[in-house]
This record gives C-alpha cells, structure tokens and sequence, in this order.
C-alpha cells in the first residue's frame, strides 16, 4: 500500500512546480514572437552547457534540466539549437508550418555538416558528402522560403 504523507505531497508539489516553470521558461522565450516568424537565423543563442557538471546555460538563458546531463559533441549545439527553432517553427496554417519546421531541420543538417567540416575529420567520402548536404539543403531552404513568400498566411 502507497503511504502518502505531507512530506511526500510537498515533494511532489515541489517537483512538478519545478517542471512547470521550466516549462513556462520556454515559452517565454518565445513570448515575444508572435509564433509566425522563423527566429533570424535560427540557430543563433542556441547553446549548450561545455560538461555535464557545468552551470553553464542552454540557449536563451535557460538553466540545463536535471537529468539532461548529455555528452558534448561536435554536434551538441547544431542538434539543440535545431530542436529548439523546429519546435519554435508553428504557423496557423499546417502547410506553413511543415515549410518552417523543414526551414529549422535543415539549417540544423547545414549546421551539423559544418560542424564535420571544421573538425578533425580526414575521410574524404564523409567531408564530401557533408559538402553536398550544405549545398542540397541550403538550395531547399531557399525553395521552402520562396513558397512561403508566396504562400502568406
């Protein structure tokens, strides 16, 4: 049998507070965004602590959650920094917000292959073929941000 006591009720409280101003952190980041607009560029301030005992900051002056203590990488911050604009990315319209959302992945792929490219990777295949993914997704964002301007909401 589950023994609830005040202790127990007030840990809980406290935890789920804890969450939910977490939460309310992110969304206030993007409070002053109307929520239609991509932010320009996107990748900018989107950054994430050096190590996992670090008090560094995750982009936009959010503290690291507990539990997220993740390895840093090469890619660390082009994978947060993409995760945070795709879920920015919205629009009242679905179509609009597929295009936004595409717009936010690949910058994210744009920047993960640049990120290959000024490390110390020699494998001429692997700098290749991150070459080709800059030039296939940057020539997509630019189709994705023409059917939007053509495609108001």
């Amino acid at each position: 049998m589950f023994n609830v006591t005040e202790r127990s009720v007030r840990r809980t409280a406290i935890a789920l507070s804890t969450l939910s101003l977490l939460g309310a952190a992110g969304c206030a980041a993007t409070a002053s965004d109307s929520g239609m607009a991509m932010p320009d560029p996107p990748m900018a301030g989107m950054s994430m602590p050096r190590s996992a005992s670090s008090s560094g900051m995750m982009g936009q002056g959010h503290a690291m959650p507990p539990g997220m203590n993740m390895p840093r990488t090469a890619f660390s911050e082009a994978e947060m920094g993409m995760h945070r604009a795709m879920m920015m990315a919205t629009d009242v319209n679905t179509q609009r917000t597929w295009a936004r959302k595409m717009i936010a992945h690949h910058r994210g792929a744009i920047a993960m292959s640049q990120a290959l490219l000024g490390s110390d990777a020699t494998d001429a295949e692997a700098r290749r073929m991150a070459q080709a993914v800059i030039d296939a997704q940057t020539r997509e964002i630019a189709e994705l941000e023409s059917w939007l301007e053509r495609h108001p909401g």
